[in-house]
């Protein structure tokens, strides 16, 4: 397990002292000043926690002394005024005194006691008078909601007095009153309710919910918030128990499912991998595009080094309505992020802790070494008699040579040196002692007896012995443990709130010595100045260190390698030296170095003026900070026997980027009769810069400094590069929201950007605007108001841009240099176009949004159409213009769809609760407009197939206008030939052409032409034979081409969403969490390369088992042929049916089980919070396809990679 070491911890205090002397001395002020509000609040929230309050009176009355001590602490007094004499002058003249010997000296000589519920203080009498005994009687009651919950900490009053009391744990209360009194009962979240005493003595009181109470608030950007019952677009909050359950390394692990259109696709199961995002289908032509992410404010690159505990509710903008506000570079959506701030009352501590066991979840199930020997070596002979010559000769596309030859399934290796007789032969040295497989013989015999096996050779019949060797063993460390702790600090008062957090992160990746660290640093604090001016500082700062892979294996070739290595491999020599070169993991262990640090320093300020009532304005300013050092170094590393890579090479890349972000904006909030307004108007200003070096260089002397300076100097063994660049956004932008009779709804915004990238067309305007009608509120819906809670009907239409992806001086044109004649020259390299727009997305919306039955059934629908306009192309231009392409705007796509989000409040009793949630997404993408290249549709990448109508040719996939991208077309598997009969039959005159596209390919024919080819002709061709595939002839011409593809699929899902449910019982919670995608398919382009031998000597998976053979002739594969991609082409075909699978799914993200333990036993150990849960997390997929991931982000081909970790979650959590 990874950990960090002291020298490390010096490290990155170092490099946080080091950024720090790099920070604008604005900067550096602003974070003196946080801190020292920080220390101010906390002592003030330690006096405030301890309630010892000082008081100097002086002959006031006792209303006055309550009054005083209420204004100087969060104490609340509750009492009879018949009982207590409030006219009664006392004096009081303590000093850090705490509440309670204050009372004792108020209420002196006096018959009046007290009790304290937290921080409220209920005054009563010791004792009745006779009289007044005789007018009140004493009444109890239970006070519960309308599912019978009991409601803890109600407030219960006589009406007219400051006769009163609060319930308890069980709801209930005790009071004296008199027989018509008033009892009014209040708490928050519910509407106030009163009851007239008569006889009774005993009260059972319904409390029921306060819908605008209750309502909960929705960021909307820009400081600005509003109600979610008044929302007219289309927003989802993530709250912050979304981020609490499982363990993310990165916080959009945990979207997966959790909002209706944003596809969350986890394609890698690497601890540093970030997920793509993508909301309603994107806006590229590929079907992605992602959304602007904020943090408290502050834009960031992606949610990587958030640490998910620091999160209090993330806000996702979808349409143009509410993404109109951040203008130019939202037309992908925006995900706000809110962190965790301070509340008032006592400092809480809390302590957060998970370890978690990842374990490999490998997709392919491969042969152990005996069954890879029977298959591999039946595969050679497949190959190598394919056909007979005249002469009654085997011929093929390879010969059986290789069976008793030196290698993976060859016969020939050696284990004693023929040189040196009685001394092992050094794997290391001689190629022949590398893999293990030998014909048993007495003088090998032994090796049985140190755990060697043996198999029945199905070729020649002798006996071999082999070794077998686990290279996931050696590949991986599994499992792979992750720790992730989190301390915090909150608390506030009157004057202000805090906030300040410490996490780190440290992740074991599955690949073995490869791990993520993380450590994070939060503070938020607020602080009230003067009555009229307030501030709001944020910080931030993270450091991240990675271990990657090595340079000769990206994570595709590593998995791809270490699960099929052959299972022959020796693996170590006599001596125990390892042994195998790359083929080893274990060999070449420690030999790269690489080491990938990252700094992020974050600041905000804000000062927010309250001019007059109704009127603020907030002042903001953000700084970002980010560099990047990542140094590579290989040392001297062994590939096989006797062979080694000499380079050294030694690269560093360092580079940092700078943000700083200023903005004021002013807010105007009135309400008068039966209406309610709100303006902002703002500007802001926004610069980013980034610059960095590269260089690299070879042949170091040694491999014991990683240093480039020891690198070669002579020409080619070193290069350096350098870059910079800087962007710059202006903007002018407000909003407007209005509100009638709380009823119509209608809010409006107004954004202008000025891009610097852009030239002539700097300037763009993004409006928005949306209503919305809350008809359950009409009279017309009052007989129905216990079935429908809450009904609202909305629409909204929006202009959003985009500017991603074009360079920061592209415009301008640029000369690269370039050699001629042997002189240095200067040639033009990308032509000037001053003439680009922004994108522009229009989007309309409308919704129904409305709740049933007291609330307990929730329901959003939403549908929305998207036009993107004047997209980013790239026109190719003549070869004598000497510039490839020039990007321009041309080009146009469409967005529909329907969303849907469900919310269940199943059982809502005092210990049992059930909620379920569910959302889905339909969305389709479709392509308006491309740039004219004088082909029909203006189709880019498209391929010709038959149109089922005889020889008819139509131009299918690839991007065209009018159609929907990502589809799949594929040869069609109608079955295999089970005989040589049922060849005849079906395929006697075929000729198969398609082979001959693929370069190494060679016809094929059926028998009745076979068999009137020459020898010679036979030499360049194959037969068509039993066991081989049948595939579809879509014009029956017999002849398979390449327009007999047809379609199988598209690549994109239809429908994506998720499913949550939680039920609890006491203190014990059960969570279930699934998301799904539907309607899409993949191509697998691992499987067949397994199974049709293309990488030579590779193990087999034990599918394999289930091809065609005489004896199997109903298998569920073709025949199996050694290099199928010089051969047949059964498997190694593009695109053929046999590997398109329908990849929908239905993940079982995480399965949590958690105990909040008992709130009085807790308490004796001096906490207020303790709970402890296990979790599942990313537990398997219902799926058909049979890749390493059914999530893989709209390509049709998918490979080898890192599948995600099964895991289990052990969480702790405390609060004191």
């Amino acid at each position: 397990m990874q950990k960090l070491s002291i020298t490390q911890f010096r490290w990155v205090t170092m490099s946080l002292g080091l950024t720090l002397k790099k920070i604008p001395l604005v900067m550096k002020l602003f974070f003196v000043f946080m801190l020292s509000s920080i220390s101010f609040l906390h002592a003030s929230d330690s006096y405030a926690q301890t309630a010892r309050i000082s008081l100097d009176i002086k002959n006031q009355t006792v209303q006055e002394v309550l009054e005083q001590i209420e204004a100087e602490s969060d104490f609340s007094f509750f009492y009879n005024d018949r009982h207590v004499d409030l006219n009664r002058k006392v004096s009081v003249s303590v000093n850090d005194t705490d509440i309670f010997k204050i009372l004792e000296v108020v209420f002196s000589g006096t018959n009046v006691v007290y009790s304290v519920v937290e921080n409220r203080i209920v005054l009563s009498i010791k004792s009745s008078n006779p009289v007044i005994a005789q007018m009140e009687k004493k009444i109890t009651g239970t006070v519960v909601d309308v599912t019978g919950i009991p409601v803890v900490g109600a407030n219960v009053m006589v009406k007219g007095t400051t006769n009163g009391t609060v319930t308890d744990i069980d709801g209930k209360f005790s009071l004296s009153a008199e027989k018509g009194d008033i009892l009014e009962v209040s708490y928050i979240g519910y509407l106030p309710c009163e009851r007239k005493i008569g006889n009774e003595s005993t009260l059972a009181i319904i409390l029921k919910e306060d819908m605008k109470v209750l309502d909960e608030i929705v960021v909307t950007g820009y400081g600005g918030t509003v109600s979610r019952s008044k929302l007219t677009n289309s927003i989802t909050t993530v709250k912050e128990e979304t981020f609490d359950i499982g363990l993310y390394a990165n916080p959009a692990q945990a979207l997966s499912g959790a909002v209706a259109g944003l596809r969350v696709i986890q394609n890698s199961g690497d601890p540093g991998a970030a997920p793509v995002v993508v909301l309603r289908g994107g806006t590229n032509l590929d079907g992605t595009g992602n959304p602007m992410i904020y943090v408290d404010g502050q834009l960031r690159s992606n949610m990587t080094d958030i640490n998910p505990a620091d999160i209090e509710s993330m806000e996702v903008l979808k349409d143009a309505g509410a993404t109109a506000l951040y203008g130019a570079r939202a037309n992908n959506g925006i995900i706000l992020i809110t962190t965790k701030s301070g509340k008032s009352g006592r400092t809480e501590i809390t302590v957060n802790a998970k370890v978690s066991l990842s374990y490999l979840n490998n997709p392919y199930e491969f042969m152990n070494g005996g069954d890879y020997l029977h298959w591999m070596r039946t595969a050679v002979k497949n190959a190598s008699q394919v056909w007979q010559n005249k002469a009654g000769v085997w011929q093929g596309y390879t010969n059986m040579s290789s069976l008793t030859a030196n290698g993976a399934y060859g016969t020939g290796n050696l284990y004693w040196d023929p040189a040196n007789p009685g001394k092992p032969l050094d794997g290391n040295l001689d190629i022949r002692a590398m893999w293990s497989p030998m014909i048993l013989s007495d003088d090998n015999r032994f090796l049985l007896e140190q755990g060697w096996k043996t198999m029945t050779d199905p070729i020649y019949g002798d006996q071999i012995i082999y070794k077998e060797f686990d290279h996931t063993a050696a590949a991986f460390q599994n499992p792979a443990v992750t720790q992730d702790y989190n301390i915090s600090l909150s608390g506030g008062n009157d004057k202000g709130h805090y906030y300040a957090s410490l996490g780190y992160y440290d992740a074991e990746s599955l690949p073995v010595d490869n791990y993520y660290k993380r450590m994070t640093i939060v503070i938020n604090a607020d602080y009230k100045i003067k009555p009229w001016l307030t501030s709001y500082s944020n910080f931030s700062f993270s450091h991240r260190n990675n271990q990657n892979l090595p340079s000769w294996s990206n994570v595709s070739a590593y998995f791809g390698s270490a699960l099929s290595a052959p299972p022959t491999l020796r693996g170590v020599n006599a001596d125990g030296e390892w042994v195998g070169g790359t083929a080893n993991v274990q060999q070449n262990r420690g030999r790269y170095k690489s080491d990938l640090n990252m700094d992020k320093l974050i600041f905000g300020q804000t000062f927010k003026f309250d001019i007059m009532k109704g009127l603020s304005l907030k002042i903001n300013g953000y700084w970002q900070y980010e560099k990047r050092m990542d140094e590579t170094f290989t040392k001297d590393y062994q590939t096989t026997a006797n062979t080694w890579v000499r380079t050294r090479a030694s690269k560093a890349e360092y580079d940092e980027l700078r943000r700083q972000t200023y903005n004021a904006v002013a807010n105007y909030d009135i309400s008068f009769r039966q209406h309610s307004l709100s303006v902002l108007a703002g500007a802001e200003f926004f610069e980013q810069r980034v610059k960095g070096f590269s260089a690299s260089g070879s042949g170091a002397p040694t491999d014991d400094f990683a240093d480039l300076a020891l690198t070669l100097t002579s020409a080619n063994k070193r290069s350096i590069d350098s870059w910079h660049s800087c962007q710059r956004i202006l903007s002018f932008m407000g909003r407007l929201n209005y509100d009638y009779q709380d009823k119509y709804l209608f809010s409006a915004t107004l954004r202008r950007d000025g891009y610097s990238t852009l030239i002539n067309n700097r300037w763009g305007v993004f409006p928005g605007v949306s209503v919305g009608w809350i008809f359950g509120r009409e009279q017309f819906m009052a007989d129905l108001s216990d079935i429908v809670s809450f009904a609202k009907l909305r629409a909204s239409y929006g202009v959003n841009g985009n500017v991603s992806g074009v360079g920061e001086y592209e415009l301008q044109g640029a000369y690269s240099n370039i050699k001629y004649n042997g002189e240095i020259a200067y040639r033009l390299s990308t032509l000037s176009n001053p003439s680009l727009r922004w994108e522009r997305s229009n989007t309309f919306e409308a919704g129904l949004d409305f709740s049933l039955f007291q609330n307990r059934v929730n329901v959003n629908t939403t549908w929305y159409n998207r036009k993107t306009v004047d997209k980013f192309a790239s026109i190719p231009l003549p070869a004598s213009s000497g510039v490839s392409s020039i990007r321009s705007n041309n080009g146009s796509m469409q967005n529909r769809g329907v969303e849907l989000e469900l919310n269940f409040r199943i059982l809502q009793q005092s210990d049992w609760k059930w909620d379920l949630s569910a959302n889905m997404g339909f969305n389709k993408n479709k392509i308006l407009k491309l740039p004219d290249n004088g082909l029909e549709l203006n189709r880019q990448n498209a391929i010709q197939v038959y149109s089922g109508n005889g020889d008819e040719l139509i131009w299918v996939g690839g991007y065209q206008e009018g159609q929907r991208p990502g589809d799949i077309y594929a040869y069609k598997m109608e079955g295999i030939f089970k005989s040589e009969e049922e060849v005849r039959r079906i395929a006697g005159s075929r000729v198969d052409k398609s082979v001959n596209t693929y370069g190494s390919g060679k016809p094929l024919y059926g028998p009745e032409i076979w068999d009137t080819l020459t020898d010679a002709e036979k030499a360049n061709a194959h037969p068509i034979q039993a066991g081989d595939v049948i595939w579809k002839d879509v014009n029956n011409d017999g002849v398979i081409d390449v327009y007999d593809k047809v379609y199988i699929g598209n690549n994109t899902p239809k429908v994506t969403g998720g499913i949550s449910n939680n039920l609890s019982w006491k203190g014990i919670t059960l969570s279930v969490r699934m998301d799904y995608a539907l309607g899409h398919y993949q191509h697998d382009t691992q499987l067949p390369w397994f199974m049709g031998c293309q990488q030579g000597s590779f193990n087999l998976l034990t599918t394999s088992k289930d091809t065609w053979t005489p004896e199997n002739p109903n298998a569920k594969y073709p025949k199996y042929y050694w290099a199928d991609q010089n051969g047949k082409r059964n498997y190694a075909r593009t695109s053929n049916s046999m590997f398109v699978y329908n990849a929908s799914y239905l993940c079982f993200r995480e399965l949590s089980l958690s105990y909040a333990c008992d709130s009085e036993w807790i308490q004796k150990i001096g906490a207020s919070k303790l709970s402890f849960s296990i979790t599942g997390q990313n537990l398997g997929y219902l799926t058909k396809t049979k890749s390493y991931t059914p999530e893989q982000n709209q390509a049709a081909d998918v490979g080898a990679g890192y599948s995600l970790p099964r895991t289990v979650i052990f969480g702790a959590s405390v609060t004191f």
